[in-house]
């Protein structure tokens, strides 16, 4: 089977399951409150709007390819697919941004259902805030209870729940880093600043998800070390790259603004890689910046050898990970999907 088609048939199987577990939280007298149906619903047309659920597929491929056969491990999977998305709603909220996947972001969402529901009632204008908050906290949750539901015995939920604790601190800690790393100037923040902090942001709940699919099909974890160095490399190489969709991307295929990142002045590599740019230091994060000046700076992180060198850094890390995954005796469905995961990072356009 390909990459695709493992990636299609997985992630189907994943999606089927997020639709089984929302629907106990649609079953009457679930809930006193007519509006908790429909914000639970909501909650599950967020997660279900588009994604690639690399995280949960990954999981149940790993488990698969060291020899796991409960069926029950798709239940469990979707604990780092509520996790994932309990972090975009959080990082939209965060980052001011209103859309995601093509879609209005969750607090977005809410923001203007007030407008149109309960405007003449109250003047709450961080209502869309609140329960973007709300819906984040509650997914986190959610994930948990994804795994005590499973029918894995009390130390394989024990060992799913610890990594996926761990998950969700270091993601705390990458994006808590993140924020303070936006704070500085530009010229303060370093390579190795971005790349720890995308360890915690983003290979975290990668690295976690690969380790517990692992875990479950060998207790012994015999490759947890070389596992964890290949799913955080991997990771951020997957981090680098959205990076640079983030600003040289076709929206109509990502879903989100290409100018986003520009505006705010992120502090990504190609932004790292550009600082010697005196025209790009004064250009990006400008409050009032145009689309012509947008397109300026587009130009010098290509003309300037930024664009190539951010490339080049996301496919050293890609290799490092291909050289790893060499060293595990997986199945051969198994090695053949994270093979083509390695090509499919190093050469994403979503």
């Amino acid at each position: 089977m390909s990459f695709e088609e493992t990636l299609a048939t997985e992630k189907r199987k994943i999606e089927d399951k997020i639709k089984v577990f929302f629907d106990q939280y649609s079953q009457p007298g679930t809930f006193y409150n007519q509006f908790l149906y429909q914000f639970y619903s909501d909650l599950a047309k967020y997660l279900l709007q588009g994604g690639k659920r690399l995280r949960p597929v990954s999981l149940v491929v790993m488990y698969k390819g060291l020899g796991g056969n409960n069926e029950d491990i798709y239940n469990l999977a979707i604990s780092v697919e509520l996790l994932h998305n309990a972090s975009l709603v959080h990082d939209d909220i965060i980052d001011h941004d209103l859309v995601r996947r093509g879609h209005p972001s969750f607090h977005a969402f809410y923001s203007d259902w007030f407008s149109k529901n309960l405007r003449q009632y109250s003047e709450q204008e961080d209502f869309g805030l609140a329960m973007g908050i709300l819906g984040g906290n509650l997914l986190v949750d959610l994930g948990q209870q994804a795994i005590i539901q499973t029918g894995f015995d009390q130390n394989e939920k024990l060992k799913a729940l610890t990594y996926y604790l761990m998950a969700y601190k270091e993601l705390i800690d990458g994006v808590t880093a993140e924020s303070y790393l936006q704070s500085l100037p530009l010229e303060k923040v370093s390579e190795d600043d971005y790349l720890a902090m995308i360890r915690g942001k983003t290979a975290a709940l990668f690295e976690k998800s690969i380790l517990i699919g692992a875990f479950l099909a060998d207790r012994q974890e015999k490759y947890k070390d070389e596992l964890s160095k290949f799913a955080t490399l991997l990771g951020q190489a997957f981090q680098i790259r959205d990076d640079i969709l983030g600003v040289f991307g076709d929206p109509t295929k990502t879903g989100k603004s290409v100018e986003g990142d520009i505006r705010e002045g992120k502090k990504t590599l190609l932004a790292i890689y550009g600082v010697k740019n005196a025209e790009f230091v004064k250009l990006y994060g400008k409050q009032d910046i145009s689309k012509d000046e947008i397109a300026r700076v587009r130009q010098i992180l290509r003309e300037s050898g930024a664009l190539e060198k951010t490339k080049e850094k996301a496919l050293d890390l890609a290799t490092s990970a291909s050289e790893i995954l060499k060293d595990i005796e997986l199945n051969e469905t198994a090695y053949n999907f994270f093979n083509e995961l390695i090509k499919f990072v190093q050469e994403r356009v979503i």
